[in-house]
């Protein structure tokens, strides 16, 4: 533990201690009118967020060499678990994508993302594509996350599936695999999410909405309403919000403010100047990840932390784009920060991989160094 990047297990903790306060801000009124406890979302997020701790923390001692092969089994796990869901998931909001076990509810979503990436980075490493060609180096893995990507989009559940399809593209493309050869999957994946559009009736009221907002237009009284009340929040925060605690659009304005939009609750309470230091600290996550990636010598450690960095990253440009109007409604959560307990311990425990991975590298870099002064004298 004392080898590997600190930076990597104290950000994640930083941003997990700021959504469990901005989560607690941003949900007693709804707890209040739900559950008759304005405390209700916030012992539930404390609970998640002990188990995410303890997830990173196993990850972050779990040596490397045991996790491989156990990645064609965490595979089969995650997607047995999606078509469960498929058959008796629980249905909220139009969409089948929670398993009640116990007293809690969980994703296969973001079991399986996580899956996916182990996955196909012992694959890869295993069968590298710019040795095995196109049929037997590339073609299985493109199997494999298109058809992780087809079961989430039965759920429906759209845009996790454009992430998982977008973050094994990106695995491979580090794997080697050229851009021209990535090019025919992207093609069919963009078909294939217009069709589920098509399909979802809802999902094109979105989309609707947001191609409606960049051309000037928003239905605020009806389709656009939450993006509106986003925008409301955001833009009343100013340069140091209303303080914490202060927002009005969590006084059920602004649906979703705990999960999905909960950036613009924090915009709203803390401003400029309380957004700067969220995405600063967003933003040096993603950074110490991507120095874990280029000092990795073996290539599943690079592999996995690469696929898992850019998860994290795209989960949190979405995000933020859905709650400035810069992308049509979603359904996805900001990494480590808005309510829930499926992406929260999936998360944490990426983080404890990446905190693996680069206690790896110093470790090598280490025998190097001794090697080297040893043959010096």
């Amino acid at each position: 533990m004392n080898r590997g990047d600190r930076w990597l297990l104290t950000l994640p903790l930083v941003l997990t201690g700021l959504g469990v306060v901005m989560v607690y801000s941003s949900s007693t009124i709804l707890g209040i009118t739900r559950f008759q406890d304005p405390n209700h979302f916030l012992f539930k997020q404390l609970i998640r967020a002990g188990v995410g701790v303890i997830a990173m923390v196993a990850c972050s001692r779990l040596p490397l060499r045991r996790l491989e092969p156990l990645s064609p089994w965490l595979l089969g796990a995650g997607a047995a678990l999606l078509l469960v869901v498929v058959v008796i998931g629980r249905v909220a909001k139009g969409a089948m994508r929670w398993l009640d076990v116990g007293l809690f509810s969980i994703q296969p979503t973001d079991l399986a993302r996580l899956a996916a990436v182990v996955f196909l980075a012992w694959w890869l490493k295993r069968r590298p594509p710019a040795e095995l060609g196109f049929a037997r180096g590339l073609l299985p893995p493109l199997l494999m996350v298109a058809g992780l990507s087809g079961l989430i989009l039965l759920q429906p559940n759209l845009s996790s599936a454009v992430l998982l399809a977008l973050t094994g593209v990106w695995v491979m493309f580090l794997a080697g695999v050229p851009v021209r050869h990535l090019a025919v999957p992207l093609l069919g994946g963009v078909a294939a999410g217009a069709v589920v559009l098509r399909a979802h009736p809802y999902m094109m009221e979105r989309f609707q909405s947001f191609v409606g907002f960049a051309g000037g237009t928003l239905d605020a009284r009806g389709s656009g309403w939450q993006l509106d009340q986003s925008l409301i929040a955001i833009g009343s925060g100013g340069w140091f919000g209303r303080g914490l605690g202060g927002g009005l659009q969590k006084y059920l304005f602004l649906p979703e403010a705990h999960t999905d939009f909960i950036y613009s609750i924090f915009a709203e309470e803390l401003g400029f100047a309380g957004t700067t230091v969220l995405l600063g600290t967003i933003g040096l996550l993603l950074w110490r990840g991507l120095r874990a990636v280029a000092r990795a010598a073996d290539p599943f450690a690079f592999l996995l932390a690469g696929g898992l960095t850019i998860q994290i990253g795209l989960y949190a440009l979405v995000n933020l784009a859905v709650a400035t109007g810069l992308a049509p409604t979603t359904g996805l959560p900001l990494p480590f920060v808005s309510y829930g307990g499926s992406a929260l311990v999936a998360n944490l425990a990426a983080a404890g991989l990446l905190y693996r991975v680069s206690a790896m590298n110093e470790a090598e870099e280490a025998l190097a160094r001794r090697r080297w002064s040893q043959e010096k004298t």
